[in-house]
């Protein structure tokens, strides 16, 4: 995992450092999250916000490596009755590094489409759950971090793509996510894979 990391982030380093590029961009979306094991599914939303380098190879074709922050964030409550009810809160914060290759074909003066895909490598910065619990009017809150224990990945390396429209410096990208790792690494060794779907629009400089 160590050696993925140090090759990506090589490359896009070396990407930043010539002056080959011509289009730097902002981006920011929103993000749905699914987590997904054999028999269950967790879902949550949030947003994404970075800034991704263009840099042009040959034709329409060009790499575009880019720095993301990321936020999700799920909510589930129960209660028996009216006298016991609890909530639990879960919330996660990433940086993401893709490196895109994308294509562009001109549909017209200043309008352009263009396909993307690419591996991201994904780095968590926190995932907690907060806990809170209402026992006959006597509340209480715990959080708790996954990443204090050993069994949660804080790495994960996404493999996805999407399309995108170009108009003038505007653009909108919709695309998705597969991650290969698994994210619970217990003894259980249950098969946990998290997949994002995203919406964005984007000012290119």
């Amino acid at each position: 995992m160590k050696k993925i990391l140090t090759t990506l982030l090589a490359a896009t380093l070396m990407l930043l450092g010539t002056q080959a590029f011509a289009q730097v961009s902002v981006n920011a979306g929103y993000l749905n999250s699914t987590l997904k094991t054999k028999n269950t599914s967790d879902n949550a939303n949030g947003a994404y916000a970075g800034v991704s380098f263009n840099v042009p190879l040959a034709g329409g074709l060009a790499i575009a490596p880019g720095v993301y922050y990321s936020m999700i964030t799920s909510k589930e409550t129960a209660s028996i009755g009216s006298i016991i009810s609890g909530s639990g809160t879960f919330t996660e914060h990433a940086i993401n590094v893709p490196v895109y290759l994308n294509y562009g074909i001109d549909l017209a003066r200043d309008t352009k489409v263009f396909l993307f895909g690419g591996p991201t490598l994904q780095y968590g910065l926190a995932s907690n759950v907060k806990y809170d619990a209402n026992v006959a009017g006597i509340s209480g809150s715990n959080t708790v971090s996954n990443y204090d224990s050993e069994n949660f990945n804080r790495m994960n390396v996404y493999l996805g793509g999407g399309l995108g429209f170009l108009v003038g410096a505007f653009q909108i990208t919709v695309g998705y996510d597969y991650g290969m790792m698994n994210q619970y690494k217990g003894d259980n060794a249950i098969n946990c894979h998290r997949s994002n779907l995203k919406l964005g629009v984007g000012f290119a400089f």
